[in-house]
C-alpha cells in the first residue's frame, strides 16, 4: 500500500463539473474523447492532476 502522501485525489463527475464550471454532458464528452484522462471503475474516476493539466493546456492555447 502506498503512503498517504503519495496518493492522488480522485474526483467524481460532480466535482469535475464544479471545478470547471461545466455541465455533466460536457464533462462526459471531455472524458470520452480523452481530453481529460480518467478511468471508469463503476463510475468515472478523474485524477486531480489530469484536471490540472487540462486547465494548464487550455490556458496555454
Amino acid at each position: 500500500m502506498l503512503p498517504q502522501d503519495n496518493q492522488e485525489e480522485l474526483l467524481s463527475i460532480e466535482q469535475l463539473c464544479d471545478r470547471l464550471f461545466i455541465s455533466p454532458t460536457t464533462a462526459y464528452k471531455l472524458l470520452q474523447s480523452g481530453r481529460i484522462k480518467a478511468f471508469k471503475l463503476g463510475t468515472w474516476k478523474i485524477p486531480e492532476a489530469k484536471v490540472n493539466r487540462f486547465i494548464q493546456e487550455m490556458c496555454n492555447n
